[in-house]
């Protein structure tokens, strides 16, 4: 399930893959707001290289030889809180108070750096200083201070690390949104690593009027917000957390934290910008401020440690492997680099503690160090993980922008071309009148619009030629279904699965290996020699890995973290193997029980990644084919028996193998919910169906139909429902309703006016224990809850009409919270008709009372004695109908 902020997330693609005739003109406002962020954070970090690598050519400002702070005191008075060594040479503490500058009085706290700017290392400041002894008295002295250098202050590496870092932080930001501008994940990237890059002390009293308030404005707004956007990038990278049962916790955590962070983010920026200009002004803002600071702290040091969980949130529930090792590196380095902080942090706080003052240098610094790993975790991710694919995004975008701007400046100058020689010829040849040059405008307009027209199918032949032409893929998968579900051939139905995944995806390579004499040999290939391809042993990793996954598997090779790489199993032979099928992306094909092929796919040809929206695409298909595989190697096997037998008993029994290979072999494990079911035709193959489908997030989904008929043809129509409900279940749409209105559509167009079915569908999510069913014309399922007055009985109903019968149906679907305890069971009418030899049908009140009597059972024996009841009331009766039950507990 998806919803609006997930769709977009998952279409990044859409500006740097479609040609603009078949996409939206993407809004400017981003990359607006990327050229003012650039220009400030530009602007910021060439300011501040001026103080921290001016040295390095030769220019030696004269810096600050202690820090400022405002107070609570009205007045120019500011308090210095940490000293250099030659104001400690010159007698100045800690805590005392600075009163004027040169005997300018302390107005602002920028009228020391304004000081400052003004002389050169060497000169001398006088200061006007208020100092009180441990008893309380204040002494008010005069003090001379001598300057000294940026320079040496700047031996250590580890300061040349941190420093650098701020612009790695600045250039990587930049570098991940110019390639997905359109992506929030982008945009919370950049906004964090912007607040790294201005993480260390800029100066800012030191950079002149206007410039000071903006770096002061830029800073704090950046890095008091950063546990703001540090968090929703937990949430949303790699992939964002589901929006479903408990996952949706973090997004209602994440708005409140949000609010709650702007605020005094925005009330400490106003105070940090005023107190430069104007002490008194803001030093009731500023007791506001600090009367709240430890709680502003934990508080932001909260959302900090909140992303180390939610990379181990996600790593502990991923299922790809490359998912778990990108989440393993965020998580582990994460903690790593953010640990450290947030405990000497936390030792601080508690014991009212300056970090850089009372905690040896050599701590502090090694802290700073280990938290500016963190956006090289991130780089590393992002670049070598291809956690977003930013280097074949933004080359790909480059050259085919480039392409496309060619064009259109290919108009423009053929445009003033003419519009140039006819403006000649008017005015050489011709009287320069009215008319003539209304008639060259006119002819230039003219121009414009031919060329225009002309230019269309230059533009769609870049398209082409980068391979931007969009698809549509429910067009594709709606096609498909019509199409495979008519096939019976294999050969055929590989030929267009092939040829579709082509044109979709612009794929050069593709071969499809199918299970054949114990491996998986090649069935067709498109760009590889077909007879030339080696084949699969079922013993090799690679097959053991797409059967146990059952998920689309990227390949990196060039990758040493890749699980091609790093399993065990995949012996060198296989990689070998998978570098000559250029093999970027393994599809499996998927029967109900077991592993039928796979299929290789090789690069596209436009160079970009496989996106999640095409492995969506490409696992819908597979699931498709997969069925239609099974169909045709059922038919297969079907056509070889008569041809060999020619006897109508053996296709009959192939029919009922067939049907039973249709219905579940093993249960998924679903915690907290026991269940199983049972189905017993009146002939050898019967009408009736029941499926249990494992879905995405831990769901079940429930399934119970009776096909109108009994015998081959209901069994073949039975077929039908089940692969068009597990084709649409692929798609996962959000309205049970929609999906069982499709399945009704798909059921009209291949089965006969006569023919229709009744339909019960209904998934279960454990964590909440919500059952949202629909119900189409079937028996209504009946809950059983055990409750202090009594036994009560519960009927799902909800729904619509049966599928198949009508066109054009609409279905509501309804939600059923159960309880522990709680008994659903979901029969057909085989039960409630089943009829002894007095002619007295069994009924639904009979079914009810033998439900009383299994408190305490397991699904299987309940299943085991509503069947053995109804039997004993029919007697030696003959069974007439097919007779289908299912039994679903909610255990504690």
């Amino acid at each position: 399930m998806v919803d609006a902020k997930e769709s977009k997330i998952e279409s990044i693609f859409e500006y740097c893959v479609k040609p603009s005739s078949q996409r939206a003109r993407p809004p400017l406002a981003p990359y607006v707001a990327l050229t003012v962020l650039f220009l400030g954070g530009g602007l910021f970090l060439s300011r501040f290289a001026y103080f921290a690598f001016g040295f390095v050519l030769g220019a030696e400002p004269a810096r600050e030889p202690f820090s400022l702070d405002g107070t609570d005191q009205r007045g120019p008075i500011a308090k210095i809180t940490s000293t250099e060594p030659e104001a400690e040479k010159a007698g100045l503490n800690q805590g005392d108070f600075l009163l004027a500058v040169s005997e300018q009085p302390m107005k602002g706290l920028a009228v020391l750096g304004e000081a400052v700017r003004q002389h050169r290392p060497g000169d001398t400041l006088l200061l006007k200083i208020l100092s009180t002894d441990p008893k309380g008295n204040a002494t008010q002295r005069t003090v001379a201070v001598r300057l000294a250098p940026f320079g040496h202050f700047h031996g250590a590496w580890a300061f040349l690390f941190l420093y650098l870092s701020q612009y790695f932080c600045f250039a990587l930001g930049f570098w991940v949104a110019l390639a997905r501008p359109q992506d929030p994940r982008a945009w919370f990237l950049l906004l964090l690593l912007l607040g790294f890059s201005c993480f260390m002390n800029p100066w800012l009293t030191l950079w002149g009027p206007v410039l000071r308030d903006f770096g002061s404005a830029y800073r704090h707004l950046l890095t008091f917000s950063a546990p703001m956007w540090l968090l929703w990038l937990g949430i949303y990278f790699p992939e964002p957390f589901p929006r479903q049962g408990l996952w949706r916790a973090w997004y209602w955590l994440a708005w409140p934290f949000t609010a709650l962070v702007s605020i005094p983010t925005l009330l400490d920026t106003v105070v940090a910008v005023g107190a430069l200009e104007n002490l008194e002004a803001t030093a009731s803002l500023h007791r506001m401020v600090g009367s709240a600071v430890k709680f502003i702290l934990v508080f932001w040091y909260f959302g900090i440690a909140l992303f180390p969980v939610c990379m181990v949130a996600k790593w502990r529930t991923a299922t790809s492997r490359d998912s778990r090792r990108r989440l393993r590196l965020l998580a582990v380095g994460s903690i790593a680099s953010i640990g450290p902080l947030l405990i000497l942090n936390a030792v601080a706080l508690a014991t009212h503690k300056n970090i850089e003052i009372d905690f040896p240098r050599w701590l502090w610094i090694s802290t700073y160090v280990l938290i500016s790993l963190f956006p090289v975790t991130l780089a590393y991710v992002i670049l070598v993980q291809r956690a977003m694919e930013v280097r074949i995004v933004l080359r790909q975008g480059l050259q085919y922008a480039m392409a496309r701007r060619g064009v259109v400046m290919m108009q423009v100058l053929l445009t003033a071309v003419v519009i140039y020689a006819g403006a000649t010829v008017a005015i050489q040849k011709l009287h320069r009148t009215p008319v003539i040059m209304a008639t060259v405008v006119a002819l230039g307009f003219v121009t414009a619009f031919v060329v225009g027209r002309g230019a269309q199918p230059l533009r769609l032949w870049v398209d082409r030629k980068f391979f931007r032409d969009a698809y549509n893929a429910e067009q594709i998968l709606t096609d498909l279904s019509e199409t495979v579900r008519t096939m019976v051939e294999r050969r055929p139905l590989l030929e267009l699965v092939s040829q579709r995944i082509i044109d979709s995806l612009h794929v050069a390579r593709l071969a499809v290996f199918l299970s054949a004499g114990g491996g998986y040999r090649p069935a067709y290939a498109v760009g590889l020699a077909e007879a030339a391809l080696p084949a699969f042993r079922e013993s090799d990793g690679t097959i053991q890995h797409l059967r146990g996954e059952r998920q689309p598997a990227s390949v990196y090779l060039e990758d040493a973290e890749s699980w091609v790489n790093r399993d065990d199993r995949i012996n060198p032979e296989e990689r070998a193997y998978l570098e000559a099928l250029k093999c970027e992306l393994l599809l499996p094909l998927t029967g109900k029980d077991e592993l039928l092929g796979f299929i290789s796919l090789g690069p596209k040809r436009s160079e970009e990644p496989y996106s999640g929206s095409d492995v969506r695409l490409l696992k819908s298909v597979a699931g498709q084919t997969g069925l239609a595989l099974e169909v045709a190697r059922l038919t297969e096997a079907i056509t070889q028996e008569v041809a060999q037998r020619e006897r109508l008993n053996r296709e009959i029994e192939i029919a009922r193998e067939v049907q039973e290979h249709l219905f579940p072999k093993s249960l998924p494990l679903i915690p907290g919910l026991d269940y199983c079911g049972q189905c017993r035709p009146a002939l050898v193959v019967g009408g009736d169906y029941f499926d249990f489908l494992p879905l995405a997030d831990g769901k079940l989904g429930i399934a119970i139909g009776d096909i109108s008929g009994k015998g081959i043809s209901a069994a073949l129509m039975m077929a039908g429902l089940q692969a068009s409900l597990r084709s649409q279940a692929a798609i996962a749409p959000h309205d049970l309703g929609e999906l069982v209105t499709r399945v009704n559509g798909l059921m009209y167009e291949a089965s006969s006016p006569e023919r229709y079915a009744t339909f019960f569908y209904a998934e279960y999510e454990p964590a909440t224990r919500a059952l949202v069913y629909v119900n189409a014309g079937h028996n209504p399922p009946i809950v059983l809850r055990r409750t202090p007055r009594g036994s009560v009985f519960e009927r799902l109903e909800a729904g619509g009409t049966v599928v198949g019968l009508l066109p054009e149906c609409s279905y509501q679907q309804s939600c059923f919270e159960m309880r522990e305890g709680d008994v659903l069971v979901a029969f057909t009418d085989g039960f409630t008709e089943a009829m002894n030899a007095d002619g007295e049908l069994w009924g639904e009140a009979q079914l009810m009372r033998t439900l009383l009597t299994c408190d305490g059972l397991s699904s299987r024996e309940i299943v085991a004695r509503i069947t053995a009841a109804a039997d004993q009331f029919v007697g030696t009766a003959k069974q007439n109908d097919d007779m289908t039950v299912i039994a679903a507990r909610v255990a504690g």
